[in-house]
């Protein structure tokens, strides 16, 4: 059966829902790996040392694997989706460049650095990472530079329905590019730093560390939900000052996400209600007043409504729901990880030191990496749906921009992500399994 527009959009979700995994690792682990470097260095502790460098294993099967879906994905473009490639290509084109570069740097240095391990030791060693989290932010910073311009594309000049521009550098660093980069890349680090952080859990649980490993495990644990929850209240902030922007830039969307029927003032904050199809909302709690604070630090704050906007234009109406869906997991992972962290500090660590590491607590820590990632997963799945029915906001339509071309080829993509995650998990299974149980190394520092 030939591919029309819808199974083009949902063949490319589920391809940019897989990607995204990858992609977010492959852009926090260089800076996790730096993290438990230093703290090795800093204590002098080659326990700690090998756990950075097993990390470093599993980042180079990590990398691979989002370079292969990054490359399915580009196929998938270049198919299906070319026209929106032809009216972009002077902008979509640098960002995209941008992001090759900005990988080469990355994977340089990786094999540089994972090649080293006992031959380049000390800080001179770690310093051998930074370009690595460079390069890693750099890629993130490209591609979300491109998004950023779809999202808000500002004023655009079009000749022979290609975008035409003499700055496509100003047109890709708008005020949504900071807001856009900023938050996402820092919800990566947070969603891999908790994911490290299960893994010590589930480390913890199986192999029950003693000794000197036990110590390691339980400082490399504190350093990173230490870190996690810098990284909670800097999302936390950078999500409020892009959520005031998004109404300012993007009203359409944000009335759609924040459930706002009319243009208003004094605009409530509803909380789990829902779109009827004619535009109007039904049930939920209503704070009166914030959501207009929300939007612009008062209650005089105007709030435009979705019904100001034809209905046309309208974007998907469920993304309220996967909105307060995300929300609902940020406090619960939020919550988790500052209370974890607060039994280390010294009031607390005496008076709950037998409960720090016990198995509930672990059990809790578990489950923190897969729900941020699917808080990822769900942030990009609102800004994406809430930019429909525009693929770049305002100028080009979703089916404007499917090429058609395709056939019925483009159904082996989710069989190509599911070979792609069947061999990336049993490398990761592999390698974890032939190495077992952390044991001192020489030479490493």
């Amino acid at each position: 059966m030939p591919i029309d527009t819808d199974a083009a959009r949902a063949l490319m979700a589920d391809s940019l829902g897989f990607h995204i995994i990858f992609a977010l690792l492959g852009v926090g682990l260089p800076l996790v790996i730096l993290l438990i470097e230093q703290l090795g260095l800093r204590r002098k502790d080659p326990l700690i040392l090998e756990h950075a460098k097993r990390l470093s294993y599993a980042t180079v099967i990590l990398v691979v694997a989002g370079v292969a879906s990054g490359t399915i994905i580009s196929i998938q473009m270049s198919l299906m989706w070319g026209k929106l490639i032809e009216f972009g290509g002077p902008i979509m084109g640098l960002a995209f460049g941008w992001e090759g570069y900005a990988f080469m740097l990355e994977a340089v240095f990786l094999a540089f650095y994972v090649s080293t391990w006992g031959k380049v030791k000390g800080w001179k060693h770690w310093l051998i990472g930074i370009p690595v989290a460079i390069g890693s932010f750099g890629s993130a910073f490209a591609i979300t530079l491109g998004n950023a311009w779809m999202q808000n594309p500002g004023v655009l000049k079009i000749v022979d329905g290609v975008v035409q521009t003499d700055n496509p550098l100003g047109a890709l660093l708008s005020k949504t590019a900071f807001f856009m980069v900023s938050h996402s890349v820092a919800g990566y680090y947070l969603a891999t730093i908790l994911c490290v952080l299960g893994v010590y859990a589930f480390y913890t649980l199986k192999f029950k560390p003693g000794g000197k490993d036990r110590t390691a495990v339980r400082q490399i644990m504190f350093r990173l939900s230490a870190t996690a929850v810098f990284f909670v209240g800097v999302t936390a902030v950078l999500g409020h000052f892009q959520t005031q922007y998004l109404a300012e830039s993007q009203p359409r969307k944000f009335a759609t996400i924040e459930l706002n029927e009319q243009t208003r003032t004094n605009a409530p904050y509803i909380i789990g209600g829902h779109w009827k199809d004619d535009g109007t909302v039904e049930g939920g709690i209503r704070i009166p007043n914030m959501l207009s604070i929300l939007a612009g630090d008062s209650p005089s704050t105007e709030v435009k409504g979705l019904q100001d906007f034809p209905k046309d234009t309208w974007p998907m109406l469920f993304v309220n729901i996967l909105f307060e869906s995300k929300l609902l997991i940020v406090a619960v992972v939020s919550g988790v990880a500052v209370l974890f962290t607060l039994l280390h500090f010294p009031k607390l660590r005496e008076r709950y030191r037998a409960w720090r590491y016990t198995k509930p607590v672990l059990l809790a820590l578990l489950p923190l990496g897969p729900l941020t990632i699917i808080v990822v997963e769900l942030g990009w799945m609102v800004a994406e749906f809430g930019r429909q029915p525009f693929v770049v906001n305002g100028y080009m339509r979703t089916d404007e921009a499917f090429s058609g071309s395709i056939g019925s080829w483009g159904y082996i993509f989710p069989i190509l992500f599911i070979v792609l995650f069947i061999v990336t998990s049993v490398a990761l299974w592999l390698l974890f399994k032939k190495q077992g149980k952390i044991k001192p190394a020489r030479g490493l520092l």
